[in-house]
């Protein structure tokens, strides 16, 4: 399966907010219930949504054979705001290519410290790669409470 990761453009947005849906509803079953999916998203975003709630963050997406297959995003003060790869592309690597690409990007802007409020699937992800527990923390998107990790990844200086 050919990948190809790049920087987003407009006509992505619709398929972005598509993608996060779907890995919320398909890829959190198990770490999160039905009711906190549904309120982490109640429905797939529009790409106005998509553009506003993205921008001026670096949104990196990842295509294959079958189009969007993952995207991360990085605002401008280190914050790896959302981290996503379509349910399929799961577990095959994609998500690493994706944060090794998006940290390049961090690098290229100086950037010393990131954040990252990691579910709890996502968590074992990060830790992975070297990031570290700050803290868990209890949020309540859309009004219903449930956890996720704020963790941090210090970079090395060039």
């Amino acid at each position: 399966m050919s990948n190809r990761i790049r920087l987003a453009h407009c006509g992505d947005m619709a398929g972005l907010g598509r993608l996060w849906h779907d890995a919320v509803h398909t890829g959190a079953v198990g770490a999160y219930d039905e009711a906190q999916r549904k309120a982490w998203s109640p429905a797939p975003k529009s790409a106005a949504f998509m553009a506003e709630r993205l921008s001026g963050q670096i949104i990196l997406v990842a295509e294959d054979d079958q189009g969007l297959a993952g995207f991360f995003t990085l605002t401008p003060e280190g914050e790896l705001d959302m981290a996503y790869v379509r349910p399929d592309r799961k577990g095959d690597g994609l998500a690493a290519r994706l944060l090794a690409a998006i940290l390049d990007e961090a690098r290229k802007r100086d950037l010393t410290t990131l954040t990252v409020q990691a579910s709890h699937i996502a968590r074992k992800f990060f830790e992975k790669h070297g990031w570290t527990l700050v803290r868990t923390q209890t949020v309540r998107p859309n009004g219903v409470e449930m956890e996720n990790h704020l963790m941090a990844l210090h970079l090395e200086t060039r």
